[in-house]
This record gives structure tokens, sequence and C-alpha cells, in this order.
């Protein structure tokens, strides 16, 4: 089971609207998919397009340069695209890097209707993924239930937690040159504290922070807050 999959499933967190997660998707079969919504991951020049089924059927795929897009009809088209740089294709969802010297405003539009124009499902990922069980479930969360979290000695709340950040966070951060320590946690409230590049970046107070805090929330509880330090 994919890290994805596993955390939509143990937390149920989803990655689609309320309203259409109750249908069943078949973007293989019919060959078309749709964008269902864009979010925005901790490196403010990329953002992930969730799609409205599976891209890829297990492992990853990456595009780093127009080179690496050989016969690849999204990569080719998207990177057709003034500011494209990395194309990252995981589970459900298309992670577009650009470079710093284009807007967002500017190519958003263009990116989600390339990637329904010309997305087709990938039976596999690179072969280089397939033997580095990056997906596999956290150790400390294979018996971990969050209706009981409140009820946690203080020291398994912070082992819960960290390993929420090291499947879901960290991994993020450190590719932005940075990371976050937990602090403390006291009551409903998570301390965290920003590290390297993540200290001096103006997002990590703001949209960072809500994408951390948010994750929580359904991760644990909807009443759970983050503050930085």
């Amino acid at each position: 089971m994919g890290l994805l999959a596993w955390i939509q499933k143990q937390f149920g967190i989803s990655m689609n609207t309320e309203s259409e997660s109750n249908q069943e998707p078949t973007p293989a079969q019919e060959g078309k998919f749709k964008v269902l919504r864009i979010q925005p991951t901790p490196n403010p020049d990329a953002f992930q397009f969730i799609l409205n089924g599976k891209v890829i059927e297990a492992g990853t795929k990456t595009f780093d340069s127009p080179e690496d897009a050989g016969d690849d009809p999204m990569a080719k088209a998207l990177f057709g695209i003034f500011g494209m740089q990395s194309i990252f294709i995981k589970e459900n969802f298309v992670t577009i890097t650009k470079s710093n010297a284009v807007g967002w405003h500017t190519i958003m539009e263009k990116i989600g209707g390339t990637i329904e124009s010309h997305l087709q499902h990938y039976e596999k990922g690179d072969e280089a993924d397939s033997p580095k069980g990056n997906d596999d479930v956290h150790p400390v969360l294979e018996d971990f239930k969050k209706e009981e979290f409140f009820n946690y000695n203080s020291d398994r709340k912070t082992e819960v937690i960290n390993a929420l950040l090291d499947v879901a966070i960290r991994p993020a951060l450190a590719n932005d040159g940075g990371g976050i320590n937990l602090i403390s946690v006291e009551d409903k409230t998570i301390k965290v504290h920003y590290q390297g590049a993540c200290g001096s970046c103006p997002s990590s107070t703001t949209g960072t922070l809500q994408y951390i805090e948010q994750f929580l929330k359904e991760a644990i509880h909807p009443d759970v807050e983050v503050q930085a330090s």
C-alpha cells in the first residue's frame, strides 16, 4: 500500500473533495483525467495537481528536463510551457515545480489544461523507485488510532507526531534545504521550530504552517493547533 493510500485509509484524509469522494474513479479505463484541485506544497515554486483517480499503479515517475520527457506526451507538452523545471508523478497527483522567474498566475491554468489533455495512466514508475521502500508505513504508526491520541502519555504523543512529520512533512522540507523540529505537545497545541532554509522562508509562517496544521488536524483531531517559533 502506498504512503498516501495508507494515510487515506488510516486517518480518513481524502485526496478528493467531499462531493467527489463517492464517485468511482475510472480514468485508466476512460483514458481521461480531470484535475480535482490544486494544493500548495512547502515549496512555493511547487504545486500538486490532484487528479480524479490513480495516475500510476506503483512507484513514481520524475522528469527533470525536456530531455527526460522522451516520448511521454504530457511531459513533452508541459516542458513546452515557459518556466517548467520538473514533473513528479505519484499515486493520484502530479507535482509541478517551476522556475521563480515566472509567476503561477501566468501558467497555472495552462498547466492544468495540459495535464488533462495529455496525461495517460502509468502501469509502473521508474525502475529506480521499486527497491527503495519509501512507501513503507512508519512503525510508530502501525497501531496508531487517532481517536485514542489524547489518552496517550506525553512521550507517545511526541512519537506519533514525529512519525507523522517524518512521513508527510519532513521529506518535502528537506528537498527545500530545511527541516522542522517538534518542540512540545501541550494539550492540543503542537509547537514546532523550523530549521535551515525553512527558517528564513516567509512562507514558513503562512502557507507552510497552514499546510502542516491542516494535515495534523486531519490526522489527529480538528482542534489541534500548530505554532511555529
